[in-house]
């Protein structure tokens, strides 16, 4: 994890079967003093920091365990918990809706052979998704540590039976 990256993923391939991959999941959340919390909500195994160490910008690990052939594929994808994703989206299309109004309430203007200045609501758009995308970076540098706790805890909890990432 050199590159930040938004809501990184990761595959991993088990040779053991599904029913094993959530056993031992269970079994390191409960007898290792780890500081990750669990929710198994079918289809989805949740991950995230404990009450004691949760901040803002804390993310949360989810796990897609799908039952293949001979082995069990596991889809990992780290990011925000999801009340800040959800924000952040939200953000996201305010923002973007800004950007398209403005530009059209800027061409009806120039059309009309008005003052276009409809068109800087696109400056002010661009200014608001790229403050969004600076400070979801900073959150992600912030976490940082707890991003390899999570990917960490799922490496060792499957380090024996880890055959493949892709």
């Amino acid at each position: 994890m050199n590159k930040i990256r938004i809501r990184p993923r990761y595959t991993f391939i088990v040779p053991i079967k599904k029913e094993e991959v959530l056993a031992k999941l269970r079994e390191s959340l409960n007898n290792m003093p780890s500081g990750i919390d669990g929710k198994f909500v079918k289809p989805l195994v949740v991950l995230s920091i404990d009450e004691e160490n949760r901040h803002f910008w804390s993310p949360e690990l989810s796990l897609d365990i799908e039952r293949k052939e001979e082995s069990t594929e596991i889809r990992c994808t780290l990011g925000p918990r999801s009340a800040l994703w959800t924000m952040f989206a939200a953000f996201y299309g305010f923002a973007v809706l800004v950007g398209i109004a403005g530009l059209v309430l800027g061409l009806c203007q120039w059309w009309l052979e008005l003052n276009p200045y409809g068109f800087w609501l696109v400056a002010v758009s661009i200014i608001l998704l790229a403050t969004a995308y600076g400070i979801a970076l900073t959150g992600q540098k912030l976490a940082y540590e707890q991003m390899l706790a999570l990917r960490n805890f799922i490496k060792n909890t499957l380090k024996k039976e880890h055959s493949t990432e892709q």
